[in-house]
């Protein structure tokens, strides 16, 4: 099947959050990771959305938003801008087809390329290795969450940062 990756529209953000509903369920309202993203807004220009279709008719396949979080290091009182990436969700009869890789691609280029120094998710590292993602040794997330699936891609080599997340509303 052919998509295309783009940025989120305000065109596509409602199916978005339908798809996002409708693919993981209340239960997503529950998690930690959820807690960084209420009262905040998506980064819209590291928001991407994966569509079929003819232009101004297109059917949503997936997506993925990146959030503006910073990690705050007390001890040296310096806060580290940087996103945290979530949810990613692919239409159920669409997965396996390459189309939530192509998401995670997208979202991680454009947050370096914006000058961003790494990008930090919950999930599972057998999917978010061969992306570069690490676990996020010295990152202390609020609420409870499996430290083994706290994550982190940074762009340079030799980067640490450690510290407290604290979401950006």
């Amino acid at each position: 099947m052919d998509y295309v990756i783009g940025l989120e529209t305000p065109r596509t953000a409602d199916r978005v959050i339908e798809l996002t509903d409708r693919v993981f369920g209340p239960g997503r309202y529950t998690k930690t990771a959820e807690r960084l993203r209420e009262g905040s807004e998506p980064v819209h220009d590291l928001s991407f959305a994966a569509t079929t279709g003819p232009k101004g008719h297109e059917r949503l396949m997936g997506s993925v938003r990146m959030w503006p979080i910073f990690i705050y290091d007390e001890d040296a009182n310096v806060r580290e801008p940087l996103v945290f990436l979530g949810p990613i969700v692919v239409e159920p009869t669409h997965r396996g087809l390459g189309i939530g890789k192509s998401l995670v691609r997208a979202s991680v280029d454009a947050a370096f390329q914006k000058g961003l120094r790494a990008v930090l998710l919950v999930g599972s590292q057998s999917y978010f290795k061969p992306f570069g993602f690490n676990l996020a040794e010295g990152i202390d997330m609020p609420g409870p969450v499996d430290a083994k699936r706290v994550l982190i891609r940074y762009r340079d080599d030799g980067l640490h940062f450690h510290g407290r997340v604290v979401k950006v509303i």
